[in-house]
């Protein structure tokens, strides 16, 4: 190619002439070669083997990813199985037991006891209980009987009359009991907490209330003056076997007599004393009697000693504890009147008063043998005795 001689002739084109005129070889079509009978066969049979062994590939992934599905089915399995079988019923009863372990927690610590420092002790030892076994080996009728001992011996030395007493309140006022100090130390010495956390201890305020009963309400018409007595009510007021047996605490215990009277009519006295005798000699008989008679008054006595009509000291010297030795003397030959009434002045807790005055036709006197008179005990010492 001649280039001109010119300075402006654009330089390049020469060449791009040049690849025009020259010829690039070009790759010629491949021709498909005719393939035997033989590799025919062969490539068949190497893609029959290249397919099997993709499916071969193939199945080993689906039972690992089987076998993995089933064994997450069968764990689901035992633990559902477990929880639902074994976990859940033991939590269940678990919590069961704490609940009822709380429970007799809160029965045995109450009123002045509910806010004792060893209620929360107890408290979070239950709730931290880790199986039914640490719940109920948790003693809490030990402790809880310490406790109120201690609770209650510091109350009754702080709740003493001056006669030394005491009064036991027992729950939601049911009843009241006037004791000696001493006696109240005994009774909470002897008795655990289901019997110590249902009393409180308090300063006795008593009163005298007078009141009148027939013999039968009056403990036979055989107490007397110092006895301790308990009182009940027959709820049938016709003091017979259709009364409440059911009853067996007193409504109030500890009751002291502090005066009896016997009903005017007991101090009439008109009694004769006949004494025959017959003596018979052949056909004489001589009948020979003996006659004593005596008539009195009681009060009249008393009336005409006061005014020194008799001696006074003398009177009194006969006449003194007459009402009680009448009755000791008609309980001895079993013979007396049951009619007679008597006005007795009983000391009482004060809040008992109305339930007494209200149910005076209706409340029974009784003596418990713990405090019996000297007669009741010699009785029953020669009953039981060797």
């Amino acid at each position: 190619m001649i280039k001109p001689d010119k300075p402006n002739y654009p330089k390049g084109f020469g060449e791009l002439d040049d690849l025009k005129n020259n010829e690039i070889p070009r790759p010629k079509p491949k021709q498909e070669k005719e393939l035997t009978a033989i590799e025919v066969f062969n490539n068949k049979l190497g893609s029959l083997f290249k397919n099997r062994k993709s499916e071969d590939i193939s199945d080993e992934k689906k039972r690992k990813i089987g076998k993995i599905i089933t064994t997450i089915i069968i764990l689901t399995l035992i633990i559902s199985a477990y929880y639902f079988i074994i976990y859940e019923p033991t939590q269940q009863e678990l919590n069961e037991a704490k609940t009822s372990k709380l429970n007799e927690l809160h029965s045995l610590y109450k009123g002045p006891m509910a806010d004792a420092g060893n209620v929360y002790t107890l408290e979070s030892k239950i709730n931290d209980a880790n199986n039914i076994y640490e719940v109920q080996s948790i003693n809490i009728v030990k402790l809880a009987t310490t406790d109120w001992k201690k609770f209650h011996i510091k109350s009754i030395h702080e709740n003493t009359d001056p006669f030394n007493r005491t009064m036991a309140v027992y729950e939601n006022n049911s009843r009241n009991t006037i004791m000696p100090a001493s006696e109240a130390i005994d009774f909470v010495n002897s008795n655990n907490v289901e019997k110590l956390s249902e009393v409180i201890f308090e300063k006795p305020n008593t009163v005298s209330v007078p009141i009148m009963v027939s013999r039968l309400q009056a403990g036979a018409g055989l107490v007397s003056v110092g006895s301790i007595v308990d009182i009940y009510k027959n709820n049938n007021d016709t003091f017979n076997d259709s009364a409440d047996t059911n009853k067996s605490e007193a409504d109030v215990s500890g009751c002291t007599v502090l005066s009896i009277m016997r009903y005017e009519d007991n101090g009439e006295i008109d009694s004769e004393y006949s004494k025959g005798n017959t003596i018979v000699e052949g056909n004489n008989t001589n009948p020979n009697e003996n006659t004593q008679t005596f008539t009195s008054n009681v009060l009249e006595m008393l009336k005409g000693a006061i005014i020194k009509g008799y001696d006074e000291k003398t009177t009194m010297d006969m006449l003194k504890d007459y009402g009680i030795k009448l009755s000791n003397y008609e309980r001895q030959i079993n013979l007396g009147d049951l009619d007679a009434e008597y006005m007795l002045l009983i000391e009482v807790p004060q809040d008992k008063v109305s339930f007494i005055i209200n149910n005076m036709d209706s409340i029974v006197l009784t003596i418990p043998t713990t405090k019996a008179p000297s007669w009741m005990s010699t009785e029953i010492n020669s009953t039981y005795a060797g």
